[in-house]
């Protein structure tokens, strides 16, 4: 079979305090999978210390032994969980985030997980990190301080600076001897950014607000006022010998501060003290990285951004880009527009930091496998247990500046960390809560992109998420989702190997969510299209089978003979008893025979 329907755990941190006891520990979760006729749950871990319980293999021994196969759902926002982003560029962050998904990652294939399934990322957005504080310690894709990486890829120090010492305090003396000797006090900004081309952006957060051209502009301008002061005379009035001087002490100043400035910012990049959103630097640093030595991947996430909002909005790809002063041919992070326009590169920085936690043998470092951090990708290969990446959910508000959204960046990046080891999860609620479009993502996904899709998360496809609403038979809602299932089939989504389809369950209608996903897979294998489902793909065939039938006619059999009895009949049951007692009398009756 090429499709397997399962359904979700749910967590204790959503149960009421009655239902509680149903999901102490993952093998109690998991036992809920055996009161809705189906053989596989999805966990979800709402702890590690929940991989950690004691006895926990006996008690998953247990659970295999009913047919139950499972997968995790690891930790993640939407479950309470602080948990650090494998695509922060903050160190403690980003080793306290691979040391936790190694544990996680090795305790999961210890118990048998069929998969492990993360949030790709729920990193605070880019365009809100400066209104938060972090340290500044902060570090490249592979771990290593931010400062060494600068050191060692020497063009980004000249990117930084605008070239060598040398040459940059050469362009910066040339504009001031050229001026005339009473324009000379008056240098302004203007005159030093035409000569010296330096990411400004950057600087002005680091000198608050003012630019790199500025601060060498005020420089000049102040030096050779303390001077006047003493003398009591205006520059271009002084005599020849002492002007001469005052000059070579102008010329040695800007080659120490820019030599002052270089080092003041691999410093900064170092420092324990808490700022606001340095870790954009990081950030920054990497995309101008990526953009010139790895012009491959940032291309090819760059331009799968681009793609999407062009086919998105209705329009072709070089009118989108016309429309919102966006240059194929310049896709560079130092033009102001394409910068600002985060949700397009981000992803490409994003992505590459978490792969650097699959490859730290192609650290540029060449570290000793002994000082490497661990190799996650032998674990996820011991236990034949792909690594599946699924869209985060957002906060309302930020939905569309998240740095990792868009399911089509996972099947680049699950290419570049490995096919067999890792895989793509599509959530449409949570795409949709994303304010994506599932339709464009789908057909935007390569000929070979639906062979990554491992999982579906179905439900109810809402914007709203989490609602996690049911998926009835005969609705709009389950035609949708044939089609799209229908379209990713044709790029190959399960055809190889098997795939999940995991209601995420609500409150209601459980059973017949898992019915239709049911039908739905009975279909896709048989490959009908969707304009010519039959009428039993919409539920005729399940409403008036015989075995739903004659339940309810037995149950009304002897209705002529109610109140001739001298027995009391037993009209409720003992659980519609029950369900009498606490006012629950309509809710049983609609469920009973489900």
């Amino acid at each position: 079979m090429s499709y397997e329907v399962g359904i979700s755990s749910g967590i204790m941190g959503a149960a009421g305090p009655e239902e509680m006891h149903l999901y102490t520990g993952l093998a109690r979760k998991a036992y809920y999978a055996i009161t809705q006729g189906v053989k596989f749950v999805q966990i979800d871990l709402e702890s590690i210390a929940e991989l950690e319980q004691e006895g926990l293999k006996d008690e998953i021994q247990k659970v295999k032994e009913f047919g139950i196969e499972f997968a995790i759902h690891s930790e993640t926002r939407a479950f309470g969980v602080e948990a650090a982003e494998l695509d922060s560029a903050i160190e403690i962050d980003y080793r306290y985030g691979h040391e936790r998904l190694k544990r996680i990652l090795e305790l999961s294939g210890e118990i048998g997980s069929k998969y492990l399934l993360i949030h790709a990322s729920e990193s605070i957005p880019l365009r809100l990190l400066g209104r938060t504080l972090q340290p500044s310690l902060l570090v490249d894709f592979f771990g290593n301080p931010l400062d060494e990486f600068v050191d060692h890829f020497n063009f980004l120090k000249k990117w930084l600076i605008g070239g060598d010492v040398e040459e940059v305090a050469q362009k910066i003396i040339s504009i001031f001897e050229q001026k005339p000797l009473e324009e000379r006090k008056k240098i302004k900004e203007e005159d030093i950014a035409k000569v010296v081309k330096v990411p400004e952006f950057l600087w002005k957060e680091i000198f608050n607000g003012r630019s790199f051209s500025e601060y060498f502009a005020n420089l000049i301008r102040d030096f050779i006022k303390e001077r006047e002061i003493p003398l009591t005379s205006d520059y271009e009035k002084l005599s020849e010998e002492t002007r001469k001087t005052i000059d070579e002490q102008i010329k040695r100043e800007i080659k120490e501060q820019i030599e002052r400035i270089s080092s003041f910012f691999l410093n900064f990049v170092r420092s324990r003290s808490l700022h606001y959103g340095p870790e954009r630097f990081a950030y920054w640093i990497v995309a101008k990285y990526l953009e010139v030595e790895e012009p491959e991947w940032w291309n090819k996430f760059v331009k799968t951004s681009i793609n999407y909002f062009a086919k998105a909005d209705g329009k072709s790809v070089e009118e989108w880009c016309r429309e919102n002063n966006i240059d194929l041919n310049n896709l560079s992070i130092d033009d102001d527009n394409f910068r600002e326009m985060e949700r397009l590169w981000v992803p490409a920085v994003a992505a590459k930091y978490i792969w650097g936690h699959f490859w730290q043998e192609k650290n540029w470092k060449n570290v000793d496998e002994k000082e490497r951090l661990p190799d996650l990708k032998k674990i996820l290969r011991k236990y034949k247990m792909p690594l599946i990446f699924e869209s985060p959910m957002a906060q309302r508000g930020i939905e569309e500046f998240l740095r990792l959204p868009n399911p089509l960046h996972y099947y680049y990046l699950c290419k570049e960390i490995g096919e067999d080891i890792t895989g793509i999860a599509l959530d449409f609620e949570h795409v949709m809560s994303l304010r994506l479009k599932p339709e464009v993502i789908i057909n935007l996904f390569p000929a070979d992109g639906g062979r990554l899709v491992r999982v579906i998360h179905a439900g109810w496809p809402s914007p709203l998420a989490p609602a996690h609403l049911p998926l009835l038979l005969g609705s709009d809602q389950q035609l949708t989702y044939y089609k799209w299932l229908f379209n990713l089939r044709k790029k190959g989504f399960g055809k190889e190997g098997v795939c999940y389809l995991i209601y995420e369950r609500g409150a209601a209608h459980v059973r017949e969510s898992i019915t239709t996903l049911r039908t739905i897979v009975e279909y896709l294998e048989k490959e009908v299209e969707p304009e010519k489902l039959p009428p039993e793909f919409f539920g005729t065939k399940f409403f008036a089978s015989l075995e739903r039938q004659l339940p309810i006619i037995r149950q009304h059999a002897l209705d002529p003979l109610k109140g001739l009895l001298k027995i009391p009949e037993e009209e409720w049951t003992f659980f519609g008893t029950i369900a009498r007692g606490v006012g629950k009398l309509e809710e049983w009756r609609r469920e009973e025979l489900k």
